[in-house]
């Protein structure tokens, strides 16, 4: 039996890409290998591997080395003027694309899809999203409508925009410089963002 278990743990490995910060997983699911990461809360170790102790939301901290799975509850309904947290994973011409993880102060049992449109990043004119956003940052966004499983998000506001991001060049968390840009102190490399008040505060 233990050999059929880890012939699956291998196959799930082979088939199943390793999570992200921000990814959805469930008991059991890999997550990585102690040379990269140290066990944490809802993760245990077995053989030299790491995985989710239970269901919940990734969360990978690159300068500690610590991955943790944060349990989820039963998802609340998105409705207008809510509060939402997620990362973007995609950006376009006109639309960022979030995976929502949270709403309000409760994560959701699986990410939803959220978009912002170029017009609802800021209250100056922005020419395109990646003046704003990089694909992997944290926003915390305002949910003005919503459309079957799509919700419409808006970061105007100071309350709203990146509270987490990490550095393109070397995935270090980048620190405020000002309120339009963010340092990374481990490489120098400075970077635009739509940057929350609340940087660096949030708890994710």
């Amino acid at each position: 039996m233990k050999e059929k278990n880890s012939v699956k743990k291998r196959w799930l490995r082979m088939v199943k890409p390793k999570p992200k910060t921000g990814s959805f997983v469930l008991p059991g699911d890999w997550l990585g290998v102690i040379e990269e990461f140290t066990p944490n809360e809802g993760t245990y170790e077995e053989k030299g591997e790491v995985y989710a102790a239970n269901a919940g939301m990734v969360l990978i901290d690159k300068m500690e080395r610590r991955v943790r799975v944060v349990p989820v509850e039963a998802p609340p309904f998105p409705k207008k003027g809510d509060v939402a947290l997620g990362m973007i994973v995609k950006t376009g011409k006109a639309l960022s694309i979030v995976s929502v993880a949270r709403i309000g102060g409760r994560f959701l049992s699986s990410p939803c899809s959220g978009v912002i449109h170029v017009s609802q990043i800021s209250n100056e004119f922005v020419v395109k999203p990646t003046d704003a956003f990089k694909t992997g940052d944290i926003v915390k966004a305002k949910v003005i409508d919503r459309r079957g499983d799509l919700i419409q998000l808006s970061t105007i506001g100071k309350k709203f925009g990146v509270v987490h991001a990490f550095c393109s060049k070397c995935g270090t968390m980048l620190i405020p410089k000002n309120e339009k840009s963010l340092i990374c102190h481990n490489c120098g490399n400075e970077e635009k963002r739509k940057i929350s008040v609340d940087y660096g505060k949030t708890k994710i």
